[in-house]
């Protein structure tokens, strides 16, 4: 046997492949679909139908975008990396929320997703106003714009799968338009989808208050003192430095003689500090920093009333999908607050400030989706009502799950019907994906991926 006859070896296969994706990066060779998808073959918790579904997967996403998508995408993170510095994150495509590289469930869950999604809307594309999102998927390679995509075909894939005729882009008669229209019979629905996530200010203070709250944890252990209070920010660098200077002067101190001191910061700051004894060892203490924290609520609002603005003059009222990357969700984990607590605090809340919008039929807001926790299926599910709003938990196959709570306008009656809709779809999305691999001629998603 010759050289060239020799058969290859497994391995030889995998790192020729892996050299191909590093040229890519590279610039050596061009970054195109078949450099995209060749971890798959590579995959673990694929089946070998999985391995077909998601090539076929990575088939679709190219029709859709492009063949040239991924090497146009590639060249503006490098010219977005240059004139923003390393800091300037990835296009969604290249995530480890969505590429095969993670060889993960919940990859293949969003890749497979959103291939059967762009499969059943480009079927009925010259009806259906989905050209208009689809192109601007393909030139506007801003991630926000994929975001909100996403976020289009969530919602309306759900409608689909209930009989509902769907319509990207529908006018609202106001010179403006809506993300998707759903008809049945005699009623309409209209949904705007939009996001809230931290802005640079706020991320800037969060990665100050971890920064900090460690700092001052080893003070604690150095000095043999607790540290208890609430965290201030300043944009001025000279007057954080000495507020921490006071800090921990007052903590040598106190570890030295045991008087209990407070040092005042900037913003409202307020820390005292204390050395531990038999009485205090059982008290509750820490650090805690509103900086953060106390913005949600306005920029939810905020978000409301552009939307509001946006749908002024319709004849039929919206329904705003927002998703929450701000940390709402975040932190009421950590407080350990639950879906129905929440939902008992956001429903009055978001009624109050609906009503000041007349335009808004309500808002469906949800995280991005949740890891399950190992917690059994039969508590994954969950769907409550709360003066007139609903609270939804369902499990989303590559263990996750998705809680969304559904707050309609009080002085519309119609929207408490709507947002029964609403709650039907969301309680039953497990199911969707099953449904939509059947339309498409493939095997359900567990005959795909071991989970």
């Amino acid at each position: 046997m010759t050289e060239e006859q020799h058969p290859s070896s497994p391995t030889d296969e995998i790192l020729a492949r892996h050299r191909a994706i590093v040229d890519a990066f590279e610039g050596k060779r061009p970054m195109d679909w078949s450099i995209w998808d060749l971890f798959i073959d590579d995959s673990t918790c694929l089946t070998s139908e999985g391995q077909r579904a998601t090539h076929w997967a990575v088939k679709a996403l190219q029709s859709a975008l492009g063949d040239d998508f991924l090497e146009k995408v590639k060249a503006r993170t490098i010219t977005q990396r240059v004139l923003e510095g390393l800091e300037a994150g990835l296009h969604p495509v290249f995530s480890l929320g969505f590429w095969p590289a993670n060889d993960v469930p919940w990859v293949y869950a969003n890749l497979i997703q959103m291939a059967v999604q762009l499969h059943l809307f480009q079927n009925s594309i010259s009806t259906n106003g989905f050209g208009r999102v689809l192109k601007d998927l393909q030139k506007n390679l801003q991630p926000i714009t994929w975001v909100g995509a996403l976020l289009q075909l969530e919602v309306a894939s759900l409608g689909l799968r209930d009989g509902w005729t769907i319509q990207f882009e529908p006018s609202l008669g106001n010179g403006n338009r809506a993300d998707v229209s759903f008809i049945r019979n005699d009623v309409r629905l209209l949904v705007e989808t939009t996001f809230m996530q931290m802005s640079d200010s706020e991320r800037k203070a969060l990665t100050f208050d971890q920064r900090l709250s460690q700092r001052l944890m080893n003070l604690e252990w150095q000095c043999d003192v607790r540290i208890s209070g609430f965290l201030g920010w300043s944009r001025k660098e000279e007057e954080m430095k000495q507020w921490f200077q006071d800090i921990e002067v007052a903590a040598h101190a106190t570890g030295q003689d045991g008087t209990i001191r407070q040092v005042v910061g900037p913003n409202g700051g307020l820390l005292t500090i204390f050395r531990p004894t038999e009485a205090t060892m059982h008290e509750a203490w820490g650090i805690s920093s509103p900086t953060v924290e106390a913005r949600i609520p306005d920029r939810l609002v905020a978000r409301l009333q552009e939307k509001n603005k946006q749908a002024e003059g319709s004849t039929t009222s919206v329904w705003v999908r927002l998703d929450e990357y701000a940390g709402l969700w975040q932190r009421t984990r950590l407080a350990g607050m639950s879906l129905e607590e929440l939902l008992a605090i956001l429903a009055p809340f978001l009624q109050e400030k609906l009503a000041a919008y007349p335009a808004l039929a309500g808002v469906i807001l949800a995280p991005a989706v949740l890891w399950n926790g190992g917690v059994p299926l039969e508590e994954q599910r969950l769907q409550i009502e709360c003066r007139g709003s609903r609270a939804v938990r369902s499990p989303i196959p590559g263990n996750r799950v998705r809680e969304t709570i559904i707050v309609p306008q009080t002085s519309l009656p119609q929207a408490a019907k709507d947002a029964r809709i609403f709650a039907h779809w969301y309680a039953d999305e497990n199911g969707w994906i099953d449904w939509a691999l059947q339309q498409a001629d493939h095997p359900p998603f567990h005959a795909l991926v071991q989970e």
